[in-house]
């Protein structure tokens, strides 16, 4: 805390010393100009006497203002002054409470003998402490030899400044004797330069004095160095002093480590024949205990090994009899959990098939639902579209439901439209198990939500802001392919027929309107006219004949989507109906407002190896765009 305190001094000191800039004569020197002297033969006039009493009383101006800042500079050292005689006062506190401090240690040192982490803390301080006072002492030398300087400085500068006096005075005394000389004309005038060369020369008396109360103070600041540099000596003195502290206390400390090495010797010397002595103990304790636990392991080791094959034993018979209960409960548990989920299939496919009755109970159109969700398509997304022709015949296999579902398994499509035996149409919508509508002449298989439903067709909600109207056309007959194949009058059946088939098609049309999308799956067992002609690579073919229900729903608006989708019947036929002596187009998609895009035949299962009656039949995939 005194060390602070005295370095807070110090550097006080030094910033009044240093921040201060002291005004000497010298600095005024430059700024007093003598008057030039009248010359000898020089006309004295009126104007030039005005000229002369301004000139002078300018001059008295510069001398007050020199004067003025004189005493201000006299002011500014009698402060630095006062301020160094408070720092001198405050380094004697200091010194004599560094006395007291240093006489208090020495003191406490001898009666409590410190040890020897203290004494080198306290010497550690007191080396600090010197230092600080050395380089106090050093930077105080520094200023008095700075301050020795400024005052020749101020001397000199006020040799030169009682030069100009004096020649100012001579100048007064030149300038009167010219005044005394001058017409009697101007003698008023004379008389009030007089007067100012008077208030002039009082001027320059006062500046006398203020310049030997300067002298006076500069010999006291002088003095006060004098006493400054007795000081810095004392601080030698008691530096010296405390250098040969620090060196007693160095010895102490010496001496206090040598004690303590010497005691810290002997302590381990005991603690090292102690340690020794209970080494020869533990070392005899375990001699007995191992000869103690041969012995016992000799005796118990017999019994112990038989307990423990025992146990293991019964461990290992406990685990096999877990873990085949494990099992035994588990497999209850998965037969459980299979029969409750055979009970659920069976049950929803009871469900299922309680939603269509006996065929002969059979009410159409009739909605079968299943548990596939129900889905709306984007708006620009294509549409793909199953047509299947099944035997017009109820099957005789049971597995034919599965073949065909199997062939079909792996293509992707949201519509498939089935036309055949209703029973065989039956069997496939509930092998496919997807929801479905029945209509007259066979099934439309989709997910889309069913807005309406009709004899022949729904309609069903493609995407948000668009329905496709699906209908199915099955219209089957044979007299006029047995005619043909068998050479007879086939024309003349045809006709007969062609008046009911026709109007059956205009009920489905019908059930629609003209400016709604719709697809067509038909089965119209008989060939398209645009597949007869002249130039048919077929030469049953090669006859120019109009079928009339192709050429009908032509003239309807309807693209027949495969003859749409393909260059030719020359050189892509598409037959779906394909016996030893016909290959013909019988089974049909047929769309109106909507564009096809692509479409190809299809293998669907057993229906596409010949039957007991030599007859195969195919299926079509198209695809298409709804606008």
């Amino acid at each position: 805390m005194n060390r602070r305190i005295v370095l807070i001094a110090i550097a006080l000191l030094l910033t009044i010393l240093m921040g201060c800039e002291t005004y000497t004569a010298r600095s005024a020197k430059e700024s007093i100009q003598a008057p030039t002297p009248v010359a000898e033969g020089e006309l004295v006039t009126k104007y030039s006497l005005v000229e002369a009493e301004a000139q002078a009383e300018k001059e008295a101006k510069e001398a007050a203002r020199l004067a003025e800042q004189e005493r201000q500079a006299e002011a500014e050292e009698l402060q630095r002054y006062e301020a160094m005689q408070e720092s001198i006062a405050s380094l004697e506190a200091e010194k004599s409470q560094l006395e007291s401090n240093l006489k208090e240690t020495s003191e406490a040192l001898r009666e409590e003998r410190l040890t020897t982490k203290d004494l080198r803390t306290l010497i550690d301080e007191s080396n600090l402490l010197a230092e600080e006072l050395q380089a106090t002492i050093t930077t105080l030398e520094s200023e008095i030899k700075r301050l020795d300087e400024m005052l020749q400085e101020n001397q000199t500068a006020l040799k030169d400044e009682q030069k100009n006096v004096k020649a100012l005075q001579e100048l007064l005394d030149e300038r009167n004797l010219s005044v005394e000389y001058q017409d009697v004309e101007h003698a008023e005038v004379i008389k009030d330069f007089q007067n100012t060369i008077g208030n002039l020369q009082a001027d320059i008396d006062a500046l006398h004095q203020e310049i030997e109360e300067k002298e006076q103070a500069l010999s006291e600041e002088k003095l006060a160095y004098e006493m400054l540099t007795y000081q810095a000596g004392e601080l030698e003195n008691l530096l010296s002093e405390q250098q040969s502290i620090n060196n007693e206390l160095q010895i102490i400390m010496h001496e206090a480590e040598l004690k303590h090495a010497a005691e810290l010797d002997s302590l381990g010397a005991v603690q090292e024949q102690r340690l020794l002595e209970m080494q020869n103990i533990i070392d005899s304790l375990k001699i007995d205990n191992e000869l103690l636990t041969a012995q016992l392991e000799e005796k118990t080791q017999t019994l112990e090994e038989r307990l423990r094959l025992e146990q293991q034993r019964i461990d290992e018979a406990r685990r096999i009899e877990e873990e085949r209960l494990g099992k035994q409960r588990e497999n209850a548990e998965e037969m459980r959990k299979a029969e409750e989920a055979e009970k659920a299939r069976l049950a929803a496919l009871e469900a299922e098939y309680q939603q269509i009755p006996p065929l002969e109970d059979l009410t159409l159109p009739r909605m079968y639902t299943t548990d596939e969700p129900t889905i709306l398509s984007d708006e620009n997304n294509p549409l793909n579209v199953l047509m299947l022709p099944l035997d017009d015949i109820r099957w005789s296999d049971p597995a034919m439901k599965n073949l065909v579902a199997t062939s079909i398994s792996d293509i992707k499509t949201p519509i498939i439209m089935v036309t055949g035996h209703m029973q065989n149409v039956i069997d496939l919508v509930r092998q496919l198990r997807r929801n479905a509508v029945l209509v007259e002449g066979g099934a439309i298989i989709t997910p889309f939500h069913v807005v309406s439903t009709t004899n022949h067709g729904i309609r069903v909600q493609f995407s948000n802001t668009k329905t496709i109207r699906l209908s199915i056309a099955y219209l089957p007959e044979y007299a006029v392919l047995d005619a043909f194949t068998s050479g007879n009058d086939w024309k003349t059946i045809q006709k007969q027929v062609t008046s009911d088939r026709t109007k059956k098609l205009e009920e489905i049309l019908a059930e629609g309107t003209t400016n709604e999308p719709t697809i067509i799956g038909a089965s119209l067992f008989e060939p398209s006219y645009q597949d007869w002609s002249t130039f048919s690579p077929v030469p049953y073919r090669q006859i120019d004949y109009i079928w009339p229900l192709s050429n009908f729903l032509e003239e309807s608006s309807f693209y027949d989507v495969y003859r749409a989708t393909h260059f030719s019947a020359d050189t892509d036929a598409g037959n779906t109906f394909v016996t030893e002596n016909l290959k013909e187009r019988i089974d049909y998609l047929y769309s109106r407002k909507v564009l096809p895009l692509q479409s190809s035949m299809l293998t669907i299962g057993g229906e596409s190896i010949p039957d007991a009656n030599n007859i195969a039949r195919y299926g079509i995939s198209a695809t298409f765009l709804i606008p």
